[in-house]
This record gives structure tokens, C-alpha cells and sequence, in this order.
């Protein structure tokens, strides 16, 4: 297994025909190694879970593919164990674990697993450039030399005071203030939607006497609130990610009392930062003038589309772009969950809400 700690100074990978593919449930996680490894050239392709996954390798060649450890259904060492035990391309293409978990144990497990590496998240930009160089075919790089600067957005976290946001924790995560602010953008809109679902998890644990008798409904628990530790962390709102460790390791050891006693504050907490980190957002949404329901109706169908193949590319411009109509009727908190459920990739939801606007468009 490689030492991923060794010189985290190179920078200026350029490797256009490479190509990685990352496997993690929580797309913010996809989103920003899409956008850390965007000036390298390497075209990233993404998957949501180890089945997305293995359906992509039986046909696809990645030369890199970066997997997440804890995932909902399959997890990333079962993934791992399919992908080297079929015969597709990728059979033996280098795979790093991706883990929020980092101890000696888990090392260890990674690496008598056979992974070919592994990274702690959320992965500092340079080490996971660097990373990507030391498992991607050298015939593909094509330089690794001192990049140059990059020019930085208009953005100042430092005109921001946001309760709990460590803007120098976040920052180490991020290679520019644009992306940065991009996955704040991204947390806010899935806000509301983890912490409804991590609230239905919770009423399905079925606490009894000091026990927690509905075992799949606990292990749903511990993923996602795993994946609202990861997101917290990655942003740098420190006491969110603290207290979301705290309900993940109480899950793991079934510590119902725990789980019982911080499960509401943590919730209560979390949805706090829908009002919280609006400020950073305020003044910089342009909105259509007037209703045009035509236009309005094609972005929505553009939205569609997208999401039946999965294209993030597109989606996320036809949401953003349908958030910027002033509609004539209330449908804000609609448009809202709408972009959340972009940000999650919930393809249900996307419909759903979908469905919803076209039906009220078409009665102005």
C-alpha cells in the first residue's frame, strides 16, 4: 500500500486521457473531486452506490477508482471483493478506500483487503492530485510541474461570521473559494432533506427499555448520519460534525440512551443553518422578470432528461436555472426541494417536484 502522507507539495497534474471513477452515496463527496481534479483534465465519472458501481465496471475501463467505505446496501469493501472476483476491465484497476474513520484499524482492514490505497476524508486537494499521479498510467501524464495560480472568485469567507463555521478548517479542503462556496451551496439545499430523513430513521429505531429493537432501521441511521458527519466536516462546521460522530459511534455500539438523548438536539441544530448560512447567498440570485412558461416548462423537461441517464453536468444548471424564475404562484419551498433533491441525486424526488411545478405552470 502506497504512503499517502509523503510530499503533499506537487502540483499542475495535467492528464487529459485519464479517467477515475468515484464511488461515494453522499454526492457533495462526488461533486467536490469532480471539481478538485477539474484542471487536471482527468475526465471523473461518478456512481452513488457499489451496485451503480459494478454495473459500470462490467463494461467501463477506469484507470483510478476512488471508493467510499461506508455506503447504504453495499459497502465499499464488499464492492471492492466483486469488482476483483469478475472479469471486467477494471478487474485490476488501482482502488483507494475513502474513509471519515480514520484509525489503525481501518488501515489495516484496507490494506489486507488489497486496496491499493488509502485517503482520509475529506481529502485535501494536493494529496488527492498526487494520489491520483501515483496509480494513473504515467503514458497518460502528460506534465506534473508547478501549476499556476489560480484566480480567486469574488467571494470572502472572512465578511461572513457564521456560528460554528471554522472558514480556516473549511478552507483546507478546498483548492479555490469558488468551490468552496459551491458546497455550501449544496449543504444548505440538502438541509432539510437529511435531517427529515434522519428523523425517520430515528422513529423506526424502536427503542424499548433501554434497547434498540429494529436492527435494519439502525443501520440506516448510522450511514446517513455518517454522511452528515462527512458533510459537516467538509465545510467546516465543527459542532455538527462533532455531535454526528458522536451519534455514529453510539449507533455502532447500540447506545440507545445516547442516540435518545442528542438525537433531537442534533436535529434541532442541523436545521438551524437553513437560516445560518443564508447570508452568504443573499444578493447574488438573479430571477427571471417575468413569467415565461415555455422557457420555464424546457428547463424542466432539460432537468428530466438529465436525471433519467444521470447527467450532473446538465442537471445542475437546468435547476439552477429554473430557481431563477419569479413565479406567479408560491412555489418556492417546491423549487427549493427541487434543488435538493438535485443535490441529493434522488431521482424520485426530482420527479416528484417536477411533476408538481409543470402542474401549477400550466395553470398560469
Amino acid at each position: 500500500m502506497n504512503n499517502s502522507g509523503k510530499d503533499e507539495t506537487r502540483t499542475g497534474l495535467y492528464a487529459p486521457g485519464a479517467r477515475v471513477l468515484v464511488v461515494d452515496d453522499n454526492s457533495m463527496n462526488c461533486k467536490l473531486v469532480k471539481s478538485l481534479l477539474k484542471k487536471t483534465g482527468i475526465e471523473v465519472f461518478e456512481a452513488f452506490s457499489g451496485q451503480e458501481c459494478l454495473s459500470r465496471v462490467e463494461t467501463e475501463k477506469y484507470d483510478v477508482i476512488l471508493m467510499d467505505h461506508l455506503m447504504p446496501g453495499m459497502d465499499g469493501i464488499e464492492t471492492f471483493r466483486r469488482i476483483r472476483q469478475g472479469n471486467g476491465p477494471c478487474v485490476s484497476t488501482p482502488v483507494i478506500a475513502l474513509s471519515a474513520n480514520p484509525d489503525t484499524d481501518a488501515k489495516d482492514l484496507y490494506n489486507r483487503e488489497g486496496f491499493s490505497c488509502y485517503l482520509k476524508k475529506p481529502v485535501k486537494p494536493a494529496l488527492l492530485e498526487q494520489v491520483i499521479a501515483d496509480f494513473i498510467p504515467e503514458e497518460l501524464v502528460v506534465s506534473y510541474t508547478a501549476g499556476e495560480s489560480q484566480s480567486e472568485s469574488g467571494f470572502n469567507p472572512e465578511d461572513y461570521d457564521i456560528e460554528g463555521l471554522d472558514w480556516d478548517f473549511a478552507r483546507i479542503h478546498f483548492s479555490d473559494l469558488e468551490t468552496l462556496k459551491e458546497t455550501i451551496g449544496n449543504f444548505l439545499l440538502m438541509i432539510k432533506r437529511d435531517a427529515d430523513r434522519l428523523e425517520e430513521y430515528y422513529k423506526k429505531l424502536e427503542i424499548y427499555n433501554g434497547k434498540i429493537m429494529n436492527e435494519f432501521a439502525l443501520s440506516e441511521y448510522r450511514v446517513l448520519v455518517h454522511s452528515m458527519k462527512s458533510s459537516a466536516t467538509l465545510i467546516g462546521i465543527v459542532p455538527l460534525a462533532g455531535m454526528a460522530f458522536i451519534l455514529e459511534r453510539a449507533a455502532i455500539e447500540k447506545d440507545a440512551k445516547t442516540i435518545g438523548s442528542l438525537n433531537d438536539i442534533f436535529l434541532t441544530d442541523w436545521r438551524s443553518y437553513s437560516e445560518k448560512l443564508k447570508p452568504l447567498f443573499e444578493g447574488n440570485k438573479g430571477t427571471v422578470s417575468e413569467f415565461d412558461k415555455a422557457v420555464f416548462l424546457e428547463h424542466l423537461k432539460k432537468l428530466e432528461d438529465a436525471s433519467e441517464i444521470l447527467d450532473v453536468d446538465s442537471m445542475d444548471p437546468a435547476a439552477k436555472a429554473i430557481s431563477e424564475f419569479g413565479l406567479p404562484w408560491s412555489g418556492e419551498d417546491d423549487v427549493n426541494a427541487l434543488r435538493g433533491a438535485v443535490a441529493a441525486l434522488d431521482i424520485e424526488a426530482i420527479k416528484t417536484f417536477s411533476c408538481k411545478l409543470r402542474e401549477e405552470a400550466l395553470k398560469h
